[in-house]
């Protein structure tokens, strides 16, 4: 017997009325659809008299059906696929996956074929093993809410993998709807509470956010956001995590029962940060959260055996080959293109875009010189950096490519015949619509496809300032060097020296990450600064730079010589290093604590041993570092404390001494290896001893 309370309280839900009849076992409920009025008559038992119901009500002029659930949970997934259009949805997603993927190849090739590429990833900090949306797949039936936080840099895969997640759960949850969007899309409204409310509503016109949130709660319908770092951005991301934590606690309130929220966002400090960090212990006991974090692709995970071999053949520089637009455009075309493009770095560059633009005329019947083409991207491109923004509204973008290129469309409009020719409204709508622009969703604004061709326009504009001191945005840093760093060196070289003067305001990470991407070096003197979790390869450490007093924690160094003349008071901390070598006598210069390698390097070098000191004595460091934990005149305490932070810039002690000190630290118990990479946890069991040290009652 199904029990009255509850079918009662799932109708309610879903808008019901409970409507009064008096035959036993029956319970009747009423919705009101347009000009129809509809009734469920449902049994509560096997026996229950639904004919008597079903006279009644149909003369009454209901439009009646009877329910007969099993039990229970019957009756909440039918109503739930019903009110949720589960197979309608469905069919829509697919057809969005597929229109998403026919976009990305379509424009290289009339026969190309999409294929979702398997990059290598990290999972909470560990390499991942299973295909990565598998990870994420296998973790939707559990009856515990979890965020997944997917971290990528700029045109690395993270809205790939978004949409890989949607067709593999479209396919292997039949009674489950996800709730997707691109965040970048949304423009609607300026606090993310309302921009999800937004999204909520586009998805599910017909149903109330309240009853949409539940059925998230319930784990019937998984969230899956792509691109948060655009609206980092928005908030201010350079005013720190009091911008970013409205949106957590957002999401957090989602965060209930058996729901899964999906994030995507590029890498970000942020989320390094200790802020972020302790939001997350706030919240450990009441969801999860899972980190991945994709790794950059190569060529050898996109292109056939044929065409690596055909590269090295060419002695093409296979690991600056590193960007997926490239990677995709070489896999796509056929073998005669593929000769003639695999020359250089640069004919590559140049062209893929030719080919694009050539394309492009055909595809639109635009007849406008590819360079010409060219110019209006560029133009547009120009406007964003000057006003700061990637996504508009479809009237502002096509204003501006009138407005921009009067003379240039009007030219072009003399290349149709008289019975043929476009207005000037008609070519700028056809350039809106280029292959370089997106706009298959025109109300939630156009924008450039990728952050490849983003970047590549953005970087052009950026190389015209003369005087070699652009401040832009820091948003348009990033695409530019993910365009640029599948170029050649003459090229690359030139960006880093537009750019150079903007690197001073961005964190150590980008400073090194970009120094190497464009320069194949160090070539900026790094200074008491602590660097996390970044991977450095093929480059001499110390050849046209100098690293003074700093620390590298958690890095991955990959066939990494370290010249130890310019290397001064530098520690390693919790580092991998595959085929490095140190050049020079190491002395005191260089220190590894809880490194690996897989060539004895570490153990070949001359390893300074910390020297150990009276247990719980009360050093200058030690109070340094567990006030940093127990700030002074602060009642509460932080449990988690990262490495980086505690290893900041102070007038008092260098990273050797704090580093040795944390060591000491941790070999007594009063600090503890935290389960988050990079991080150290304060004791709780050692409290007295901390109030010891820190002379607190």
């Amino acid at each position: 017997m199904l029990n009255r309370e509850e079918i009662n309280n799932i109708y309610l839900d879903y808008g019901f009325e409970i409507r009064k009849q008096n035959i036993d076992n029956i319970a009747v409920f009423s919705i009101r659809s347009g000009h129809f009025l509809n009734a469920d008559i449902v049994k509560l038992t096997d026996d229950a008299d639904s004919e008597s119901a079903y006279k009644q009500f149909k003369g009454a002029g209901y439009a009646c059906t009877v329910r007969g659930y099993k039990n229970i949970s019957e009756a909440a997934l039918i109503l739930f696929k019903g009110f949720f259009g589960v197979d309608g949805a469905h069919k829509r997603h697919s057809r969005d996956y597929s229109e998403f993927t026919k976009s990305l190849v379509e424009k290289y090739s009339n026969n190309a074929t999409y294929t979702y590429i398997e990059s290598d990833y990290s999972i909470n900090g560990k390499d991942g093993e299973k295909k990565v949306v598998n990870e994420i797949i296998e973790r939707l039936s559990s009856d515990y809410p979890i965020l997944f936080l997917i971290e990528a840099a700029a045109g690395f895969g993270k809205t790939c993998t978004s949409y890989e997640l949607l067709n593999g759960l479209i396919a292997s949850e039949k009674n489950k709807v996800p709730l997707f969007t691109e965040l970048s899309r949304n423009r609607q409204a300026k606090l993310f509470k309302y921009v999800l409310l937004d999204e909520i509503d586009r998805s599910f016109p017909q149903l109330n956010s309240p009853l949409v949130k539940k059925e998230i709660q319930n784990g019937n319908v998984p969230v899956i956001l792509d691109g948060f770092d655009e609206l980092l951005h928005h908030s201010g991301e350079r005013s720190g995590y009091e911008n970013v934590e409205p949106m957590m606690e957002t999401i957090s309130e989602l965060l209930k029962g058996k729901s899964k929220i999906v994030l995507t966002t590029r890498r970000t400090a942020i989320f390094d940060g200790d802020d972020f960090h302790e939001w997350m212990d706030s919240h450990e006991k009441k969801f999860e959260i899972i980190r991945i974090r994709l790794k950059e692709p190569t060529a050898e995970h996109w292109l056939t055996k044929e065409r690596l071999e055909e590269l090295e053949k060419n002695n093409f520089p296979i690991k600056k080959l590193l960007n997926p637009v490239l990677l995709e455009y070489l896999k796509c075309i056929s073998q005669r293109e593929f000769g003639k493009a695999v020359r250089n770095l640069d004919s590559l560059v140049d062209i893929y875009y030719k080919s694009m633009l050539e394309r492009e005329r055909i595809r639109q019947d635009l007849r406008i010189l590819p360079k010409n083409q060219y110019r209006v991207m560029k133009s547009i491109a120009q406007d964003m950096i000057e006003f700061n923004y990637t996504t508009e509204n479809k009237d502002y973008i096509l204003d501006l490519i009138i407005s921009n290129n009067k003379l240039l469309l009007q030219e072009a409009r003399n290349n149709y015949p008289s019975d043929q020719r476009p207005t000037i409204d008609e070519l700028a709508n056809k350039l809106a619509s280029h292959a370089f622009l997106d706009r298959k969703n025109d109300e939630k604004g156009i924008c450039f496809v990728n952050e490849f061709i983003l970047g590549n326009f953005c970087a052009e504009c950026i190389l015209e300032d003369a005087n070699l001191e652009w401040a832009g945005d820091q948003r348009f840093i990033e695409p530019c060097i993910v365009s640029y760093s599948s170029r050649s060196l003459t090229s690359r070289n030139r960006l880093w020296s537009a750019l150079k003067f903007r690197m001073e305001f961005v964190n150590v990470e980008q400073r090194v990450s970009y120094s190497i991407a464009l320069t194949d070096s160090l070539s900026i003197d790094i200074n008491n600064e602590s660097i996390s979790e970044i991977t450095i390869r093929d480059i001499r450490l110390g050849e046209f730079s100098k690293i003074d007093q700093s620390v590298f924690i958690n890095c991955v160094f990959i066939g990494v010589s370290f010249l130890v003349e310019n290397l001064i008071g530098v520690t390693f901390v919790d580092c991998r290093l595959y085929d490095c070598n140190i050049v020079g006598d190491i002395g005191h210069s260089i220190n590894f604590i809880s490194c690996i390698d897989n060539n004895d390097v570490i153990e070949s070098a001359s390893i300074v041993e910390f020297k150990e000191k009276i247990i719980n004595q009360k050093t200058e460091c030690e109070i340094y570092i567990l006030e940093e934990f127990w700030p002074k005149g602060i009642e509460t305490f932080h449990k988690h404390k990262s490495i980086k932070k505690i290893c900041a810039k102070n007038n008092n002690f260098n990273s050797y001494e704090i580093l040795s000190t944390l060591e000491r630290l941790k070999k007594t118990g009063i600090l503890k290896v935290s389960k988050k990479i990079s991080f150290v946890e304060l004791n709780l069991d050692k409290i007295c001893e901390i109030k010891n040290i820190l002379g607190r009652d």
